[in-house]
């Protein structure tokens, strides 16, 4: 997906009622890749459409306005291939300018500020200046997160500590910086220049300071991950920035252009994909979705639950999951298979490479499938579906075989009408056209599965004639007859065992697929759930060290008691990290599976035996 121009995610009317553009979701709607989503918060007029254009690599295109008024109304998306990950989307989301002085709503400020914050994998603050108090001021939006942002529906003692799990990373851009980056005579870097900015003041402990420290320390609790950019001016020439979106960068400050190309630069490389639920990647699809439930959310209720949301989303998911695979099954299978396939082991080998194909796809979307109750829909679907295809295959082998017998036996048909073999020697005559006719239909290739049952059904129906012309051949000898007819009853007795052999052989191979599909949804089902725990181990692995970093700065700057917050925190997170890593999550799915197979193959008693083969795998 590569829109020419940006278009408007998520409306804000004069009414402050937020609504989405359905235009902008059916454009969502349409990738399938995995998103990247840059968003950029700020106060109006400090240029943060100039820095998304250039992020797209365009002149023009999030619109820059050139007076006091704010531009941007609502949240503007511009989507387009990831310049640097192949096979992925970059999402940029321009937001309407904070503190606009004409519409003056603090509270539809704070909702663009959270609506930014749940949608983005990377959040961008864009300020003017210095960072100050004046500055940080203007982010008091994120100490009134928790009003408007829920993790979990039910009451949490540590929101706060959940919240920054599931938040984006920060990048605080400061724009038109006039101060040279030094603390106590040494030269500083920009995240260390941010970094000092949001410390909290050691001081008496004033409601002044208090509240000074609370916006900080918020900041530092929700965006764990943080990084700073400074930028020169521009330029000096007023005209020139009242006319970004055609000035030429060899018009502008080099320092700023090299500037803008290391801020571009890094959040090609560096802004993450957007996930949920930690583990789930962010298709424009889904971010379709997360935009209608969020929007939804604040504009009906002001509260946005993220356990809600997910939930949701996964059902939706789930059941897309379902239909996908199956769809895929089946169109693949009418591909592959002619419905003429000469054995019914070639028809199972067809069927099991579709059905595995269409599980990994089941299983790639599919997510928070608890007690794999979507996987039993997909398993009982499949297995209907290879049903029909069972019954389609046999009756156009059937068909086809009996109109090939059927031609391929007039000459035999005519001569029985004119009495041909009702003549002395005609019952060797008889037997001679039969054997001629058998062979030629042997020889007859692809016939498919039902090719055996349809000529002993031609022999059954042509053996009371074969009797009569016998008793009625003046050349046989009673004795002769009576030989015949045990003959006749033998190869009766052999057709009858070699259809009873076949059915069999047939039941067999049907057991033996049921058991592979048993294995195959038991081994990829396990894989995926392993990788999903190795991913949230590397998450709260990765959230840990941050907590821990935080802990020691407030231990260094003698703010015990949030330190101790910190440790608690980390302790539970400690916690959980062990109860992830722990395989007591493999008997569970391993007793879930064989729920499912109890029901689809009560013939199979190794069940159990097999799913629990392969879970003890997952042990060791």
């Amino acid at each position: 997906m590569n829109m020419e121009a940006p278009l408007c995610l998520i409306e804000n009317p004069e009414s402050g009622k937020f609504q989405v553009n359905a235009e902008a979701i059916a454009i969502l709607s349409k990738i399938n890749q995995p998103v990247v989503v840059v968003a950029i918060v700020g106060m109006y007029r400090t240029g943060k459409s100039y820095l998304m254009n250039k992020l797209y690599g365009a002149q023009r295109g999030f619109d820059l306005g050139s007076t006091v008024q704010a531009k941007t109304k609502g949240i503007w998306m511009w989507c387009f291939p990831h310049p640097t990950l192949e096979n992925h989307t970059l999402v940029l989301l321009d937001t309407e300018g904070l503190g606009d002085v004409e519409k003056g709503d603090t509270k539809n400020d704070m909702e663009i500020f959270c609506l930014a914050v749940l949608l983005s994998s990377a959040f961008v603050y864009n300020s003017k200046g210095v960072i100050d108090e004046d500055a940080i001021e203007k982010l008091r939006f994120v100490g009134e997160i928790s009003e408007l942002i829920k993790v979990k529906t039910k009451n949490n003692d540590d929101e706060e500590a959940e919240l920054s799990r599931h938040f984006p990373m920060f990048i605080w851009v400061v724009r038109d910086i006039t101060l040279k980056l030094e603390l106590n005579g040494k030269e500083i870097t920009e995240d260390e220049y941010l970094e000092n900015a949001l410390k909290l003041q050691e001081s008496e402990n004033t409601r002044k300071i208090q509240e000074r420290n609370a916006c900080r320390d918020c900041i530092r609790m929700y965006f764990s991950s943080r990084k700073c950019f400074v930028f020169d001016f521009p330029t000096g020439n007023k005209d020139f920035l009242q006319r970004m979106d055609e000035v030429s960068e060899e018009q502008l400050n080099p320092t700023f252009i090299e500037q803008t190309k290391t801020f571009c630069d890094y959040i090609y490389e560096k802004a993450d994909v957007k996930y949920i639920d930690d583990i789930r990647l962010v298709t424009g699809k889904i971010l379709g979705d997360l935009a209608h439930m969020y929007t939804d959310a604040i504009s009906s209720s002001n509260v946005a639950c993220m356990a809600d949301v997910i939930v949701n989303i996964s059902e939706a998911q789930n059941k897309a999951a379902v239909r996908d695979a199956i769809q895929y099954y089946e169109t693949k299978m009418k591909d592959c298979v002619v419905f003429l396939t000469e054995t019914l082991n070639q028809f199972i080998e067809l069927s099991r490479q579709c059905e595995n194909e269409a599980l990994q796809i089941f299983l790639k979307i599919a997510f928070k499938d608890n007690d794999q109750v979507f996987q039993k829909d997909f398993m009982i679907k499949i297995e209907e579906k290879k049903s029909e295809f069972f019954k389609m295959n046999d009756l156009t082998s059937r068909g086809y075989c009996e109109e090939l017998i059927r031609k391929q036996s007039e000459v035999l048909e005519n001569a029985l009408k004119e009495g041909v073999y009702s003549t002395p020697g005609g019952y060797q005559k008889f037997k001679e056209d039969m054997k001629l006719l058998e062979d030629k239909y042997n020889r007859e290739p692809k016939k498919g599965t039902q090719a055996e049952e349809i000529l002993q059904e031609f022999r059954k129906s042509k053996e009371t004639i074969g009797i009569t012309i016998m008793m009625n051949d003046k050349t046989l000898t009673e004795l002769q007859k009576k030989e015949e007819e045990n003959k006749v009853r033998k190869e009766k007795d052999e057709m009858k065992k070699k259809i009873e052999d076949l059915e069999s052989l047939n039941k067999n191979e049907k057991l033996t697929d049921h058991i592979r599909t048993i294995e195959e949804n038991t081994k990829q089902l396990l894989e995926k759930t392993s990788a999903e725990r190795r991913m949230m181990d590397d998450k709260l692995t990765s959230v840990i060290l941050q907590k821990k970093r935080e802990q020691q700065a407030y231990v260094s700057q003698g703010f015990d008691d949030r330190a101790r917050m910190y440790k608690a925190q980390i302790e539970d997170l400690q916690k959980e990290r062990g109860e992830v890593k722990n395989h007591g999550w493999v008997p569970l799915v391993a007793t879930a599976l064989e729920g499912i197979v109890c029901i689809l193959y009560p013939e199979i008693f190794i069940a159990g035996k097999i799913i629990s083969g392969i879970a003890k795998l997952f042990y060791s």
